[in-house]
């Protein structure tokens, strides 16, 4: 149960991260924020597919 309020924590996080680089007065900017959020979640996601199978193999079996 922790570990799901540290993800919705650091999830709020890195929004609010992110939500500090926005400038209202330079729209312009938006696909390079937009940008900097895909390229984190690509990130992210090739590192999760990388770490599957010793995740796995920490679970001791658990299905």
């Amino acid at each position: 149960m922790g570990l799901w309020f540290v993800g919705a924590a650091l999830g709020n996080l890195i929004a609010g991260l992110f939500a500090g680089n926005f400038d209202e007065n330079n729209v312009a900017a938006m696909p390079d924020l937009f940008h900097q959020v895909f390229l984190i979640g690509m990130v992210s996601g090739l590192v999760l597919i990388v770490l599957y199978k010793p995740i796995k193999k920490w679970m001791g079996g658990i299905e």
